[in-house]
């Protein structure tokens, strides 16, 4: 079977952005765009064995900038540290090619290259006395990734399993010498749920995950991270209620911290968000049980939601 298709975008922008900040003054600048993209996708797959299946797949895809990446106005870390928008930010692109495998309908691989020109990256800079963060444009980013995922289930146990290890090269040349940036980097990820079928409508939960050290941002060198969930639930009225308890980063592990040495700059960052939370919900459903559900389509208003709540698209891969 073989399935392809192309979308064309144009796309028309104009923008300018007058004032003054604390590190570089006054600015009074004007951002004018008018291009437009080809997205080409296709995939091939071999069902002649339908307990071992074969596919290849390409696609090239776009990645804007959040609008807030855009901003030029600066933003207070501390005493040294600011960070600021990029008016000339420039998307992303991505082109990806990949060969899957299904083997008995359960156990999945897929091999991936990744192609990503113009990526992301959060750099910090020096002014004088202060420390500057904004995002540029890093030049092109390598990524090879192996995907394997399993779903498992005998009679009151389930679980579904996914590791990925990836390989990553960021590269770029801002001026020479300290200004460099040639990353190489080997990651591994897993994620495992587990389901325990406890009977008299009670159900456990266990999940987790573990993301080795890799690189955020094209610059920070970040250390593991790992995390654990759990939680019970249990049927009530005849299966139309549910009750649950659970509770999220059970060891209070979910820690970010990492490093970068970039333009004669040694930083050190560290992050831990509110993460081991206890939550007690209870949902009821009425009326019909079979309702068709609503075809589900990704609108242009989605898209622009995405960007302006800070999610144009990250580094394309850990």
């Amino acid at each position: 079977m073989i399935q392809a298709g192309v979308r064309v975008e144009n796309t028309n922008s104009k923008g300018h952005s007058v004032g003054t900040t604390t590190t570089s003054g006054s600015f009074d600048s004007s951002v004018k765009r008018n291009y437009v993209d080809v997205f080409p996708s296709a995939a091939i797959t071999f069902n002649k064995n339908p307990m071992s299946q074969w596919g290849f797949t390409y696609s090239r895809r776009i990645d804007r900038p959040a609008y807030q990446d855009l901003n030029p106005f600066e933003f207070r870390l501390n005493d040294y540290t600011y960070m600021k928008g990029n008016t000339q930010l420039r998307p992303q692109y991505t082109n990806s090619f990949g060969i899957t495998h299904t083997y008995k309908y359960k156990l999945n691989t897929r091999l991936n290259y990744s192609y990503v020109k113009d990526i992301f990256a959060q750099l910090p800079d020096t002014l004088g006395s202060k420390s500057l963060l904004t995002k540029k444009n890093l030049a092109t980013q390598d990524i090879v990734s192996l995907n394997i995922s399993y779903p498992f289930q005998y009679k009151w146990y389930s679980f579904f399993a996914n590791v990925n290890a990836s390989w990553s090269n960021y590269k770029a040349d801002f001026g020479g010498g300290a200004r460099k940036v040639n990353l190489e980097v080997y990651t591994l990820s897993f994620f495992m749920q587990n389901s325990f079928k406890l009977g008299k409508g009670y159900t456990a939960e266990l999940s987790g995950f573990y993301n080795s050290p890799s690189i955020w941002q094209g610059s920070f060198k970040s250390k593991a991270i790992y995390s654990m969930d759990a939680g019970v639930q249990k049927t009530l009225f005849k299966g139309k209620g549910t009750v649950k308890v659970a509770v999220g980063d059970v060891f209070n592990s979910l820690k970010f911290r990492g490093t970068s040495d970039f333009s004669g700059q040694q930083n050190t960052f560290y992050g831990k968000p509110e993460s081991r939370q206890f939550k007690l919900s209870f949902s009821m459903r009425f009326g019909r049980t079979q309702i068709k559900a609503a075809r589900q389509r990704k609108s242009a208003i989605e898209e622009e939601n995405k960007r302006t709540e800070g999610g144009g698209g990250g580094l394309g891969g850990n």
